[in-house]
């Protein structure tokens, strides 16, 4: 599903688009060479491929996975990509050993099985690390580059990714903050919301147009009000509105 000239949404179980357990999945067009934000939980990769395929693009280009953070529905499938395609897989140095060794207790999938969010049956497929990413380092993919940004809280190794498009300044969120200001804490070992407290700010003032986070809808404009909604309610006594 193209969402802007160049950003298409290629995997949502909120959407219907592949398995019920996935994240959105995003691709980013960069001319010579495609990145993928998240990968769904890897229960059905073949259908992220076929999306990709659908719109217009060579899932052959697919160069780089860009982690938001390493929970099941947003990292599961790396392994598969990075092995049909060869993509160098990102992902913040605090969760990088998770994704290569991490069992089910150790990326909290076994309380999320015991909560329903995923079947006893699923397994999580681990997965080598290419690049340990450290909060404000960039990355160059073809003619855009990504600003990385770790954002502790949803889990200690959250990033965003904020790159200037063709078409305006994005931010791609994962579970860190959604529309409307929500933001991602759970109720697990890693989820902290001294830590949204602490680095929310690292949000603030980044001019961003469109927002994509790692489920429920996305924003095409005035992407930054929504962030600045959650920056604004880590500040009040009250708890902040949250996804789950």
């Amino acid at each position: 599903m193209k969402l802007t000239h160049s950003v298409y949404l290629v995997g949502s179980g909120h959407f219907g688009i592949s398995h019920e357990f996935d994240s959105s999945v995003y691709v980013v067009d960069c001319s010579d060479e495609l990145v993928m934000i998240d990968t769904g939980a890897g229960c059905d990769a073949n259908t992220i491929v076929e999306s990709i395929r659908k719109d217009g693009l060579d899932p052959l280009h697919l160069s780089r996975i860009l982690l938001t953070h390493c929970h099941s529905d947003h990292a599961g499938g790396a392994y598969s990509f990075h092995e049909s395609f060869g993509c160098r897989v990102y992902v913040g140095a605090a969760e990088a050993d998770l994704l290569e060794h991490g069992d089910e207790r150790d990326l909290a999938l076994d309380v999320a099985k015991k909560s329903g969010f995923y079947s006893r049956d699923y397994q999580f497929s681990n997965c080598q690390v290419s690049v340990r990413l450290n909060h404000d380092e960039d990355i160059s993919c073809g003619s855009l580059t990504f600003r990385a940004l770790n954002v502790p809280g949803h889990s200690r190794g959250s990033f965003c990714y904020l790159v200037d498009l063709p078409e305006g300044r994005a931010i791609f969120t994962g579970d860190t903050v959604f529309a409307e200001g929500i933001i991602g804490m759970l109720n697990c070992k890693g989820s902290d919301l001294s830590d949204y407290r602490k680095y929310i700010h690292r949000l603030a003032d980044l001019d961003v147009a469109m927002l994509f986070p790692g489920h429920r809808v996305f924003v095409l404009s005035g992407g930054q009000s929504h962030m600045d909604r959650a920056i604004e309610s880590l500040g009040l006594l009250q708890l902040p509105p949250n996804f789950i």
